[in-house]
């Protein structure tokens, strides 16, 4: 399936039943477009991709209940890449094929950008990120931060196109062009001093995939890093190391990225106290959880509790 047949609505009922998806695209200049894709698929699916689209693209999960993964062929493999909730990748590919697999909720926003209309804006790429751009299977994951969030989620409730969600004033489109590309220079801050991750064999990849796995099945409580080094047949300095190639973070950092995010959709649905959310991941101090809220999403959770998305569109 072309992706320029995705991002325009075209593919009709090719996704079978049970199947909801919801694609908005604005064009905003020729060669610069964003696209929201929403959709929730009650069993797993595995779409075939082509990207024809010729742009890169800087994409970013806002919410994520379920699973959800491409893969690409890279040499004789199938290389998969896991789709977080709260994190961006950025890839590019001339008619590149591959696969999509997802199993529940996803809403997602793209920054589709031409490398010619990237270049005029002058921005300064890594050496890592140039390189990659210069292949045609690039895919890098793992970009995350409060700010990147937050500037995702107003794209999205910019491009809301339900008439029961409360709007104000539409956006114009100098707006969204200035929070497309301060969502791009983003990723690019993101990406200052990583390493390659090409220099992770696909066997430690895995290794650290399971690590990461494991480090996040109950976010209340961290596994030690020799216990999750042990178990995941690595020394800690090799653990380490992988993390911050692969995930673009510490293990800790990857770990309290989660559970922040976690926290935030539990105060969103505004069932439950504060209190309750800090203790249950691992805080015994309501004031060291609202720091650390705070310091991801720039918010204080008792706000974003009791104004709900609003809240934290403001």
């Amino acid at each position: 399936m072309p992706v320029s047949r995705i991002i325009t609505g075209e593919y009709g009922s090719d996704l079978g039943p049970g199947a909801h998806c919801r694609v908005t695209r604005m064009a905003l200049q020729d060669g610069l477009d964003i696209v929201r894709w929403q959709s929730k698929f009650e069993q797993p699916i595995e779409l075939p991709l082509q990207d024809d689209s010729d742009c890169i693209h800087f994409s970013f999960t806002n919410l994520l209940k379920g699973k959800a993964a491409c893969s690409f062929r890279d040499g004789r493999r199938q290389r998969r890449y896991v789709i977080d909730e709260g994190a961006g990748c950025i890839s590019y590919g001339r008619r590149r094929d591959g696969l999509y697999h997802q199993h529940g909720e996803i809403d997602n926003i793209t920054v589709m950008i031409r490398p010619e209309v990237l270049s005029q804006w002058e921005l300064k790429l890594d050496p890592l990120l140039n390189k990659a751009l210069a292949c045609d299977h690039c895919f890098l994951d793992g970009h995350r931060s409060g700010e990147m969030s937050a500037t995702a989620h107003l794209l999205c409730k910019a491009m809301d196109p339900s008439p029961d969600v409360p709007m104000g004033q539409p956006r114009s489109g100098l707006w969204l062009y200035g929070q497309s590309v301060t969502l791009v220079s983003l990723f690019l801050e993101a990406r200052r001093n990583v390493e390659c991750t090409c220099r992770v064999s696909h066997i430690d990849r895995q290794r650290l995939l399971r690590a990461r796995e494991r480090l996040l099945a109950d976010l209340g409580k961290a596994p030690s890093l020799s216990e999750l080094a042990r178990e995941s047949g690595m020394s800690q300095p090799k653990l380490t190391r992988g993390f911050r190639q692969l995930f673009f973070n510490s293990v800790y950092g990857v770990f309290q990225q989660a559970r922040m995010i976690q926290a935030r959709s539990r105060l969103l649905n505004g069932e439950e106290s504060v209190m309750r959310i800090a203790s249950d991941l691992g805080y015994a101090n309501a004031s060291h959880f609202a720091t650390a809220f705070r310091k991801q999403f720039g918010i204080n959770p008792s706000i974003l509790k009791h104004g709900g998305r609003n809240k934290l569109s403001i």
